[in-house]
């Protein structure tokens, strides 16, 4: 059986930054298997590249995996009513007195700087997740040398009190600098940084490098969260349009047929033979092969993908029509491939 490597995330991916966010705990449980993981490795240059963004929601639907139980999904909607899918691994780390169930707030904790599926609603890749019924709160941050959290928010003053464990409980007696740390506390300074002395730190493991997910190339996960791509339908600013199939190139990335969906949108879009290049209008162009996208005068635009020719037809990255086109919305929603002027989708 043949097998490929694909990063998680498996699709058209972005890279999103945002600052940390504080929840709140009383009992820290995980639903990791001490026995998966042996140490905690230091963070090293990955660290640069690592910062923690969070979202915020009331539970709406569970929903396990059928084809792997380690896998849960959990459907939450935050303020202003934006949906999004927690994904939950046996690698994440849950802090709960109980299990989650419906109606329960949880934030969700991931690497901001991770590849993403570009899917609506967006689907997050948790390491933490912290349901928000309890007394204590919870700080999910990477520490410096001097203890103070990434946005600067918060400082650690270590007791002889302070409980400090790996995640599956055994105590941790390492350093807590330039680590990933889920810090339990009560009360602050109004000092800036706010320093506090935790009642409790747990040490999150470490990866080496971004987790590489194997799958049968006959079986893909990416159908598992999105459906066949080849059998949904291209609806352009609300139109079902007749075009050449869509599908996932070797990377998971959606690749979807421009001149069809170009000409539905209006432009005019022609083809160079001698260059293998496509021009729409006049400001837009590339090259069969090269991820090179020109956007009018200003700096080219990488996609992380190239386009390619298939059966006679230029198939470009989903995320073209966002990146380059500025179209507000080009996103695999609801079972059908989305692309319009539209308001954007939060």
């Amino acid at each position: 059986m043949k097998f490929k490597q694909v990063l998680a995330g498996l699709m058209s991916l972005t890279i999103i930054t945002a600052s940390g966010v504080t929840a709140f705990a009383n009992d820290i449980q995980t639903i990791t298997n001490e026995s998966d993981v042996k140490t905690a490795l230091p963070i090293n240059a990955i660290l640069n590249k690592f910062q923690f963004q969070s979202f915020t929601g009331k539970v709406t639907e569970i929903r396990v995996s059928e084809d792997n139980a380690d896998r849960t999904y959990i459907s939450v909607e935050g303020e202003g009513e934006r949906l999004a899918t927690i994904l939950i691994t046996k690698d994440t780390y849950v802090v709960s007195q109980d299990e989650i169930k419906v109606g329960d707030t949880v934030t969700g904790y991931y690497n901001g700087n991770a590849p993403m599926i570009m899917i609506y609603p967006p689907q997050y890749h948790a390491e933490v997740v912290v349901v928000n019924d309890t007394k204590e709160i919870i700080k999910v941050d990477v520490f410096d040398k001097d203890l103070v959290s990434s946005d600067n928010f918060l400082k650690l003053n270590i007791s002889d009190e302070t409980k400090i464990m790996l995640q599956n409980g055994e105590a941790f007696g390492g350093e807590l600098a330039n680590r990933k740390l889920v810090v339990s506390y009560t009360v602050s300074t109004k000092s800036i940084p706010a320093q506090t002395t935790p009642s409790q730190i747990v040490v999150l493991y470490e990866d080496a490098e971004h987790p590489i997910i194997e799958v049968d190339e006959n079986d893909d996960n990416v159908s598992e969260v999105i459906g066949d791509v080849s059998k949904m339908d291209i609806v352009v600013e609300n139109k079902k349009i007749t075009a050449p199939s869509a599908y996932l190139n070797e990377n998971g990335t959606v690749m979807v047929p421009i001149r069809a969906i170009a000409e539905a949108l209006g432009s005019e879009v022609k083809w160079d033979d001698e260059l293998k290049s496509v021009t729409i209008d006049k400001g837009i162009s590339f090259t069969l092969g090269k991820d090179y996208y020109v956007y009018m005068k200003t700096a080219p635009i990488k996609l992380g993908d190239a386009p390619e020719l298939v059966d006679g037809h230029t198939f470009v990255p989903l995320s073209f029509f966002r990146e380059v086109m500025k179209l507000n919305n080009a996103y695999v929603f609801e079972g059908q491939i989305d692309i319009n002027t539209g308001e954007k989708m939060q």
